[in-house]
């Protein structure tokens, strides 16, 4: 496998707050409709309308294609986890933040009525991507993210660089993992399976596919704070609809 870095393109995002309360009445207005692409394609609408920005803005900002944000944003197409965060980082949030906004289910519950527990039987919202979906499992402010992923592609995208803390671990299939530590030119490769994880700082490029024909199911854990510093970000990539 070529684990060159050239032609590599590394994305780096501080996590700011999460969208704030006018926000999420507006991303509540779209809780109306059961169909999740409707829900996220809303989320990411009210969004950019609270930031006041066109969508030319943002699709330029995150190197998609206008016609690819119009059509996200009125649910008739996925993104890949790629695309959400680039989108993410125009809408100046993160991908956990869209998500908890899109998963109206995430609110505390259990069966005895302390509004400080949440119970989850497994039948939160799936935000469906190109390839699988995303869950967002638990979103504390100020605390630690927790997304489940069904199933990733069997080719690496381009990298992620998130500012920090992340751990990967894999519930059932196998996944690859090349990582590149701040301040290196040379990627590793590391392949996970069945109850394997894998931890490393903010500002490390990652990026991760499947491996073999079994769906894969893992976790992503965000904790901790930022890292001080972190790999400059690199101009978009020409547009594209994916």
């Amino acid at each position: 496998m070529d684990t060159s870095q050239k032609g590599r393109k590394i994305s780096t995002f501080s996590a700011p707050p999460a969208p704030s309360e006018n926000d999420s009445r507006l991303a509540a207005h779209q809780a109306s409709t059961a169909d999740p692409d409707l829900l996220l394609g809303g989320v990411i609408r009210a969004r950019r309308h609270l930031l006041g920005k066109t969508l030319v803005e943002v699709a330029t900002a995150g190197g998609l294609s206008h016609s690819f944000l119009s059509q996200l944003e009125r649910g008739h197409a996925r993104p890949s986890m790629r695309s959400l965060f680039l989108i993410a980082q125009a809408l100046e949030t993160t991908q956990q933040a869209l998500l908890a906004a899109a998963a109206p289910d995430l609110s505390p519950t259990n069966g005895s009525g302390d509004p400080n527990i949440r119970l989850d039987r497994g039948g939160g919202s799936s935000i469906p991507v190109q390839t699988g979906s995303a869950r967002l499992i638990s979103h504390v402010e100020g605390g630690a993210d927790v997304t489940e992923f069904l199933d990733l592609p069997t080719e690496f995208e381009d990298a992620f660089s998130h500012t920090r803390y992340e751990l990967v671990y894999v519930v059932s299939g196998h996944i690859e993992i090349e990582l590149t530590p701040p301040g290196s030119d040379t990627p590793e490769i590391h392949t996970l399976g069945p109850l394997e994880s894998i931890g490393y700082p903010g500002a490390t490029a990652h990026r991760h596919r499947r491996v073999g024909e079994a769906r894969c199911v893992f976790l992503v854990v965000h904790s901790g704070p930022d890292v001080l510093e972190s790999p400059p970000v690199p101009a978009p990539a020409p547009p594209h609809d994916h």
